[in-house]
């Protein structure tokens, strides 16, 4: 069960944050989303990491 959790949040994160880049060239938003919204990828990514059992 924990793999599963943690391939979804891997995946979320992978689809999610290229949509992110295009969204903030097509539409806008504020400079400062960006960075927050990467490193919150970098952490959930992580976290799937580690859910999943692939400690590097």
């Amino acid at each position: 069960m924990r793999q599963q959790i943690g391939f979804l949040m891997q995946l979320v994160v992978l689809t999610l944050l290229p949509f992110l880049i295009i969204w903030q060239l097509n539409f806008g938003m504020p400079l400062i989303w960006m960075p927050i919204l990467t490193l919150t990828g970098i952490v959930l990514f992580t976290l799937g990491t580690r859910l999943r059992g692939d400690r590097a």
